[in-house]
């Protein structure tokens, strides 16, 4: 490889002015002249150097102006969204997965908040409605004659022979007709098919009660107390439940409320036309059914000695479908029978005009030795009082499952077990204790 060729500077003759300045386009100068440059021309190297080494300052400025960083308070971490590979920083876990739970955390609670406002809200307003209610009373029935579909229904009483009796049953045929037997046979079958992949939770009205159902199951070495309630209510567990529930039969009953159903005001407003008892005392619909084998033990609908005026005045029971043997309703006292008929309604009162449960209304559901009994009941109290007949807000104990039913076993000699779709209050220890104060 040839070396390269060190260029010289050819130097052109040039001729001093008188001035000092010399010839030959300004190229040469004098000594000073030359310093004076050449000082110039570091000068301008060192602004170069400078503004060079200053560049990657200026735009770091710039760039903090533009994209400042983030700064996350909760893990003292600085995340420069520039820098967008680097990982994030593990401190117990993942922090995306730490602000999800977070998030969803801060969610439930205010979910929760928004949920307990409204309770509350609507606490305030039954406490407000309660104090400004003014209960109506219902103290008889007035019976006349309807039209159903064009068809004349007229009332017929099973007790005239009996006119001392504070207690009055009456018949009423084709109170329903076919078709809103079936309609009301449809939903019926619909909700318990619905619900029939749950075993149901068992309550009792008492110990006693339950160590006589233990006793009929014949289940032998099973010592009960009321520690196998769980806590607060008159029921046991669900595996205790289940286990005994194999050995225990019971009707059906599946219940809805007034605005619930289009069928509920032409129900209630037939009633009316028909009975005298007003909308007004009347409680929810409960639609049951009886298979083979199943019945109603004696009882009264009204509670005997009973000083509240809030009780269950008059019954209206209407059979769904006709029972090829048994099912009958049957009044022991009064000695009245009536054989299950579709459409057919029976109508009697509980109480008498003074608000007093009557013994002598006793009655029975025989039990169906073949085919299937379905019935639509609902109830008139003697006394209105606020929210009779709307749906309250379910008990939170016993703990269950979201749907889970429940089976209610009553008084022993005067009960028998019945399955619900809903839960009411009645199996609360705190319930009871309050309403036997008020017997």
């Amino acid at each position: 490889m040839t070396k390269p060729t060190k260029r010289l500077n050819k130097r052109t003759p040039t001729t001093n002015r008188a001035d000092g300045s010399s010839a030959g386009g300004g190229r040469n100068r004098s000594g000073a002249g030359q310093a004076k440059a050449r000082k110039s021309i570091a000068d301008n190297k060192y602004v170069r150097v400078a503004a060079i080494m200053f560049l990657p300052i200026l735009f770091g400025v710039f760039g903090l102006i533009v994209f400042p960083p983030s700064f996350d308070l909760s893990t003292n971490n600085v995340t420069n969204p520039s820098n967008s590979t680097q990982k994030e920083p593990i401190i117990h876990g993942n922090m995306r997965k730490n602000d999800k739970i977070r998030r969803d955390k801060t969610k439930k609670d205010v979910e929760k908040t928004q949920s307990q406002t409204r309770k509350d809200k609507k606490s305030k307003e039954r406490i407000s409605e309660t104090e400004s209610f003014k209960p109506a009373i219902l103290d008889s029935l007035r019976m006349q004659e309807i039209k159903v579909e064009g068809n004349i229904v007229t009332p017929v009483e099973l007790t005239k022979n009996n006119p001392a009796s504070p207690v009055k049953v009456y018949k009423i045929e084709g109170f329903l007709t076919d078709r809103e037997c079936s309609g009301l046979m449809r939903v019926h079958q619909h909700y318990l098919t619905k619900t029939s992949s749950q075993n149901p939770i068992i309550c009792f009205d008492s110990l006693s009660t339950l160590r006589r159902h233990i006793q009929d199951a014949g289940m032998k070495g099973v010592t009960v107390s009321y520690k196998d309630f769980t806590e607060g209510t008159a029921c046991i567990n669900s595996s205790f439940s289940e286990r005994l529930g194999s050995s225990l039969t019971w009707s059906r009953s599946t219940s809805f409320y007034p605005t619930e159903s289009k069928f509920s005001t032409v129900f209630e407003d037939r009633v009316f036309k028909a009975t005298g008892l007003k909308q007004t005392n009347g409680g929810k619909f409960q639609v049951t059914s009886y298979p083979e084998g199943i019945g109603y033990k004696t009882h009264t609908d009204c509670t005997l000695g009973n000083q509240d005026k809030r009780d269950r005045f008059a019954t209206i029971l209407v059979y769904l479908q006709d029972v090829e043997e048994g099912g009958e309703t049957k009044f022991p006292e009064l000695g009245i029978s009536v054989k299950p008929k579709r459409g057919q309604a029976i109508v009697w009162n509980n109480m008498n005009s003074n608000g007093e449960c009557e013994p002598i209304s006793v009655h029975e559901a025989a039990q169906v030795r073949k085919g299937h009994k379905y019935i639509i009941q609902r109830w008139y109290y003697y006394q209105s009082f606020a929210y009779l007949g709307r749906r309250a807000p379910e008990p939170a104990l016993p703990a269950r499952a979201p749907g889970q039913p429940r089976v209610s076993c009553d008084e022993y000699e005067h009960g028998s077990c019945r399955w619900y779709d809903e839960w009411n209050n009645d199996h609360l220890t705190e319930y009871r204790a309050l309403q036997s104060g008020l017997s």
